[in-house]
């Protein structure tokens, strides 16, 4: 009983803490990161990318994009299969704002 109780408590921990999104800026430059839980090819809560592209669009709207990380999604690779059974997923977008 305990044993299914701590392990209940750490997958709930997990799920809560895969859905974060965020972002910073200083100096004329900004990042914004979003994460997700991915099981069976189902994100949880929502796409890491999107989110990351959405929130950049919403804060960032003149923005020159530099850079941008995301972690294999896909199913035509081993690293994209792997990821896409259980795996945190993570996309980052840096670049210039516009002001």
């Amino acid at each position: 009983m305990i044993r299914k109780s701590i392990v209940s408590i750490a997958c709930l921990g997990l799920l809560v803490s895969a859905g974060c999104s965020g972002m910073r800026q200083a100096n004329g430059q900004f990042t914004v990161h979003a994460e997700s839980f991915r099981i069976f090819g189902f994100a949880i809560p929502a796409d890491d990318q999107e989110v990351a592209a959405k929130l950049t669009a919403e804060k960032f709207p003149g923005a020159v994009q530099v850079t941008s990380y995301s972690t294999p999604a896909d199913w035509t690779s081993f690293w994209g299969v792997l990821g896409n059974i259980l795996s945190f997923h993570s996309t980052t977008i840096s670049g210039k704002t516009g002001s």
